[in-house]
């Protein structure tokens, strides 16, 4: 029953300022979306040192087959894109041809912010998500190949004199190498039973603001149906992988969804993965066997594994083509776009739009859109963002089972002997 608790708080929260957002004054609203926003701020200050402390004591704990462990990851990532683009080139051939997004316009509103906070503060940037996981794998790899060499040596200090080498006396068990494992393990716990008090201020700040600008309003009647289209596929896609998961075992399908929710609405609030990304964990290590796999496969894939993108984008290019009289492009050239739509998801900013800006030049090389198109695109996607980073968060939630799945039946063996 607890466990429904978090969830229920979250989704009422996200409820109450999309129903009453345009009743509270606008000091009160200002003030809410000031809180919101210092809250994110000092959550994305601190995100790379918990990256950091994740991949680090994960990789360590995994052993030396953390590198292919990584490139496994980096593989399903790639393939799991791809495989998106490409439902997303069949789902819109079919609206296309069946008329079923007629009633799109072809101009599109630049969102106009309207709620201005009542206060702001801005922390420096001291190194970004990306490089603290590469600097935590490096790291945690390094720890896990000298405690192999430790252990192959037969050292122990209690009964064998340590080398006079500075990496085999750091990386004895009574020595800092695991201080400082168990010391990062306490540090994320902290972080993440700190966070979940705050995290409904923080909805609430945020989506009382997309409530003002008359973003959801618009998603909800304009634009009915693409976003429509969208939710059903996108994230039908999403619920199928996890009942797949679930062995198809309805109880343990709803369990999965359970734990994943408050990330989700986290996700939609925010307009930020990243921003989701400790809720996303605490979900992953509730739903895999292994949380060590948990800690690893989140960070690792939260900008760059991407199914409401994957989905969305390419979906609303062809129906825009389409629509500017372009018609639907060859599959060849097709492929050629989803290829590097692929590797430029690796190069998204973990912000709010950030999405669409880097799959712009993409967009007016591969398939040919003007500025009116990219235009277009742009603000559709801006309207919709919320609803995109969500199921984000949500496919990586069942990309991180899959994943457990997988790497169980192909890497499990290897694993074990370095345990």
């Amino acid at each position: 029953m607890r466990k429904m608790v978090m969830p229920a708080v979250f989704l009422c929260t996200l409820l109450l300022a999309i129903l009453c957002g345009n009743l509270l004054p606008d000091s009160v609203a200002s003030f809410f979306y000031a809180v919101s926003l210092a809250i994110k701020e000092v959550l994305i200050f601190t995100l790379p040192f918990v990256v950091f402390a994740l991949i680090y004591t994960s990789f360590s704990k995994i052993g030396v087959g953390s590198i292919k462990f990584l490139l496994f990851i980096l593989l399903l990532i790639c393939l799991s894109n791809f495989i998106n683009t490409f439902i997303s080139y069949l789902l819109g051939c079919v609206c296309v041809r069946n008329n079923l997004v007629s009633s799109i316009q072809q101009t599109a509103q630049q969102v106009v912010p309207s709620l201005i906070p009542a206060f702001s503060f801005t922390l420096p940037s001291l190194i970004s998500n990306d490089r603290a996981l590469l600097i935590g794998a490096i790291f945690g790899i390094l720890s896990a190949f000298s405690k192999k060499i430790i252990r192959e040596k037969g050292i122990h200090a209690n009964n064998q004199k340590l080398p006079n080498n500075i990496v085999f006396r750091l990386l004895n068990k009574k020595y800092p190498c695991n201080i400082v494992l168990c010391f990062l393990d306490t540090l994320t716990g902290i972080f993440f039973k700190a966070l979940l008090p705050i995290m409904p201020l923080f909805i609430f700040g945020t989506t009382l603001k997309l409530e003002r600008e008359g973003i959801i309003s618009s998603v909800l009647s304009e634009y009915f149906a693409v976003g429509g289209i969208f939710i059903i596929s996108a994230y039908g896609y999403v619920a199928l992988q996890l009942f797949i998961a679930s062995n198809f075992c309805i109880e343990r399908w709803l369990q999965y969804l359970r734990n994943l929710l408050p990330a989700i609405i986290t996700g939609f609030g925010s307009m930020s993965s990243a921003a989701a990304l400790p809720l996303s964990v605490k979900a992953a290590e509730a739903n895999l066997k292994n949380k060590s796999t948990a800690a690893i496969i989140v960070p690792c894939s939260v900008n760059v594994h991407l199914v409401g993108d994957c989905f969305f984008i390419p979906l609303v290019a062809l129906i825009v083509s389409f629509l500017f009289g372009k018609g639907l492009p060859e599959l060849s050239t097709y492929l050629m776009f989803a290829m590097h739509f692929v590797v430029a998801k690796f190069a998204v900013a973990a912000v709010p739009g950030g999405g669409i800006l880097v799959m712009l030049p993409i967009l007016e090389k591969y398939l040919d859109f003007n500025g009116d198109m990219l235009g277009l695109i742009t603000g559709l996607y801006i309207m919709f963002d919320s609803v995109i980073t969500a199921c984000n968060v949500a496919g990586n939630g069942a990309f991180a089972i899959i994943f457990d799945r997988l790497a169980e039946m192909f890497l499990s063996k290897e694993q074990a002997t370095q345990s």
